[in-house]
Formats: C-alpha cells, structure tokens, sequence
C-alpha cells in the first residue's frame, strides 16, 4: 500500500512539474511569437491548449495594462472571439462579468450555470484557481456550432478575478 501511495505521489509531482514547465515554456516561447499563425483551420488537437493558455496569458496582460473596467469591456465584446474561443471572467463574487454570450453575465459560477447536462458542478472547480492556473473539463454549448461539446478550460485567478477560456471537443455519436 505504500508503495502505492509513493508511486501516486511521484505521479502527480512529474505532473505538475510538466504543467509548470509548460506554462514557462509557453509564457517565454510559445503563443505571443506564434499567435498570427492560428487560425481555425490550423490549430490542432495538440495546440489548442497552448492556443488557449495563450488567450487567458493576453486577458490578464491585458488587465494589468487596461485596467479592469476595459478588460471587462473588452472581452464582453464580438472582437475578442476567435471561432470557439472567447475569454471569460468571473468576479470577486463568484458573478460572471465577461463572457462571449450575453445571456450569462451575472450568474453565479457556483449555481446553474456552473453545472452541466450530465450534473456534473464544475464551478467550484473553476473557482478553485490558482496563480498558476489549472484544467476543468465539462459540457458546455460551443457558441461556434450551437453544440452541447466537452469543453476544456484554462483558468487562472489573478488579483482576485477568475480568468479563462477553453477549447470545445465534439463528442461521438452515440446510435
């Protein structure tokens, strides 16, 4: 049993330590140097992540340059998609302030908004960000197709607003 936990452990250190290295790698050589070569047809499985990590890095830049009213502003604006990604912020209060559909600002993360077709409560987990960020995965409507899609989120909680966005993966069919 110990040495189960011990392999548990190590696991999960190699993992996060992968995720960090990911994020220096990102923040230093990725996304800014390359942003002009996405675009929907060319970003795959594989860069979508970074693609992602990418528009949450440029929400917060944008906050520290702007200020919060703009940045709110901003992403509650068509501008700031980019096909099915779009930036979302959530408040102080737990209340989404930005979001790519209108319908939803105000809502509380922790209510129905925060849980998906399966039952499934991702707002807390998106509530438990960090500085350096994590992954919620859940069911969520792609405003690019109108789908109910599993979706995988980024966020991040700087100066005490939630920052996020996410990429949307079409699910089987199931017949």
């Amino acid at each position: 049993m110990r040495r189960l936990w011990i392999l548990s452990g190590f696991a999960a250190f190699a993992s996060i330590a992968a995720l960090v290295v990911s994020i220096f790698a990102l923040a230093i050589y990725g996304y800014h140097e390359h942003k002009d070569d996405f675009d929907d047809e060319s970003i795959h499985l594989v860069d979508r992540g970074e693609f992602t990590a990418g528009m949450v890095l440029d929400a917060v830049e944008r906050y520290e340059k702007e200020g919060r009213d703009a940045t709110v502003a901003y992403y509650n604006t068509p501008e700031s998609t980019e096909g099915e990604w779009y930036v979302f912020i959530v408040d102080e209060a737990d209340k989404v302030i930005a979001h790519a559909n209108s319908d939803l600002l105000g809502e509380d993360v922790k209510g129905d908004i925060g849980v998906d077709s399966t039952g499934y409560r991702f707002g807390p987990s998106l509530l438990d960000a960090s500085a350096r960020g994590h992954w919620v995965d859940y069911l969520f409507t792609n405003p690019a197709t109108g789908n109910i899609e599993y979706k995988h989120t980024w966020v991040v909680r700087h100066d005490g607003l939630i920052f996020g966005s996410g990429w949307y993966q079409v699910l089987p069919k199931i017949q």
